[in-house]
C-alpha cells in the first residue's frame, strides 16, 4: 500500500509543471462516496467491505495547487443475498461474516484529513489530481455492543484520481483513495461532486 502513497506523490509534483486555469477561483466544496476493502494488521477476509462519505473544502494558493481539508465517515457494509421466491416475492438474508476474523461485525471509522493537492490539465476542463496528507483517525470494531478494538491516532492519506470541471463551478470526479489508520487500513474507489467559487 504504501507503493500507492508514493504513486500520488509522484502524481502530485508533476503537476507542478502543468497550469490549469480555473478562472481564479480559489475555493472549492464537495462530496465523495466511495467503496472499498478494509484490512486490520494486513488481514483481510472475504466480507470486509467499507462504505465511506466525504466531505471537503480546497483552497487554492495557484490554480495547480490546494490545501485541502475534509470529514471522512464510514463503516463497514454488510453483503445481503436476495433470491426470487414465486415469481415476485423476495427473499433477502444478511451473510454476516465476521470482520478481519476477530468475530467482530462492525466497524466505523472517521476521519480529519489535512493535505496537499495538485492538479495536472490534460484538456481545457479535464484534469489528474493526486492528493497527500495526514488524517486524524478514530475507529471502533465491535461485536454487537461489545467493543473490541478502539484506537485513535494520525495516519497518512493518499489519493489520485481524475476530475471534468465545467464553465459553471460544477465539477465531477473518479479516485482511488488510500486511508492509513495505524493497524487499520482501507483503499476504495470513489465518486463525487463538487463546486468552485
Amino acid at each position: 500500500m504504501k507503493i500507492k502513497a508514493l504513486l500520488s506523490l509522484a502524481l502530485l509534483t508533476t503537476s507542478l509543471s502543468s497550469f490549469a486555469e480555473q478562472n481564479n477561483e480559489t475555493h472549492r466544496v464537495g462530496l465523495d462516496i466511495s467503496g472499498g476493502g478494509a484490512s486490520y494488521k494486513s488481514s483481510s477476509k472475504d466480507g470486509d467491505g467499507v462504505g465511506q462519505a466525504y466531505l471537503y473544502y480546497n483552497y487554492h494558493f495557484t490554480p495547480i495547487l490546494a490545501l485541502e481539508l475534509g470529514y471522512n465517515s464510514g463503516e463497514d457494509l454488510d453483503d445481503w443475498k436476495c433470491e426470487d421466491e414465486n415469481d415476485r416475492k423476495f427473499t433477502c438474508t444478511q451473510n454476516n461474516k465476521t470482520l478481519f476474523g476477530l468475530g467482530a461485525n462492525n466497524l466505523e471509522f472517521d476521519n480529519f484529513v489535512v493535505a496537499a493537492k495538485g492538479y495536472y490539465q490534460i484538456s481545457d476542463n479535464s484534469y489528474f489530481y493526486g492528493k497527500l496528507g495526514a488524517n486524524y483517525y478514530d475507529y471502533e470494531i465491535t461485536r454487537g455492543r461489545t467493543k473490541l478494538i478502539t484506537d485513535d491516532g494520525i495516519g497518512f492519506v493518499a489519493e489520485a484520481g481524475w476530475q471534468y470541471d465545467w464553465d459553471n463551478g460544477m465539477a465531477v470526479n473518479l479516485g482511488y483513495k488510500y486511508l492509513d489508520m495505524g493497524d487499520l487500513d482501507t483503499s476504495s474507489l470513489s465518486l463525487g461532486v463538487s463546486y468552485r467559487f
